[in-house]
């Protein structure tokens, strides 16, 4: 059947993660050390980045484990959870606009030949972006394209804060494709993760893309139907 979409993957397939990843860290404790000193002032910084750390790792094990993502909104709640204390609406609801919002203030970069290559399948697909998110929402994200000038070339979203659920949950692939007015069948789908990504794919039906362009996916299975190892490769790949 001819390919009539594609579907993307955000993290380390259009933007590279790493790419100011550590400032963007940085400005979520260094907010969390001042809100605390002020509220709760005798919690130390060691105390409140241990929470902090232990709080990710619990988030990405639900990840890994259920196919979904909490949401930012849910990440602070329990990081005041296991800190053991309670704090009002209004810090509430800052701590996660400061949370979120960290992409905008420290953007990682886009992968090389991703703009070039989105301009040509633009002209030929229809395309849609698949995101597992965390700490950056749809919303943001969204934002962010458009200050890099391409999210005019997608015409679907499909992101887990707003879905409820995260790939390779099947679901994803199939509310993309429908969106699209398409099938998996008749859609690729292109991302960096064998686990998510290519396992997605596949039992949902679609051309699985492997994007290598940013880092090695160490998980050697299930194996993509293609390779693709620069952006600018995209048009003699399809």
């Amino acid at each position: 059947m001819p390919l009539k979409a594609i579907t993307i993957d955000f993290w380390n397939t259009m933007v590279i993660a790493r790419s100011n990843g550590r400032p963007r860290q940085d400005q979520r404790i260094s907010y969390l050390y001042n809100l605390l000193r002020e509220v709760h002032p005798d919690l130390t910084d060691a105390e409140i980045r241990a929470a902090f750390g232990r709080v990710v790792s619990q988030s990405e094990s639900t990840w890994r484990t259920h196919h979904a993502t909490p949401t930012t909104h849910d990440i602070v709640c329990a990081l005041w959870s296991e800190l053991g204390v309670e704090v009002d609406q209004r810090h509430q609801a800052e701590t996660v606009r400061i949370f979120q919002e960290g992409i905008l203030h420290f953007p990682p970069e886009p992968v090389a030949g991703l703009a070039g290559a989105l301009e040509w399948a633009a002209g030929r697909y229809r395309l849609g972006l698949i995101s597992d998110t965390m700490f950056s929402p749809g919303r943001v994200i969204c934002e962010l394209l458009d200050r890099f000038g391409i999210l005019r070339h997608f015409s679907a979203f499909v992101f887990s804060d707003e879905v409820g659920f995260s790939k390779p949950d099947v679901r994803a692939f199939r509310q993309a494709a429908a969106a699209l007015g398409t099938t998996p069948s008749d859609t690729a789908h292109i991302g960096d993760l064998h686990r998510t990504d290519i396992a997605g794919a596949r039992e949902a039906g679609a051309l699985a893309i492997l994007f290598t362009g940013v880092h090695y996916d160490d998980e050697a299975t299930p194996e993509p139907d293609l390779v693709l190892n620069h952006w600018h490769d995209l048009p003699r790949l399809l």
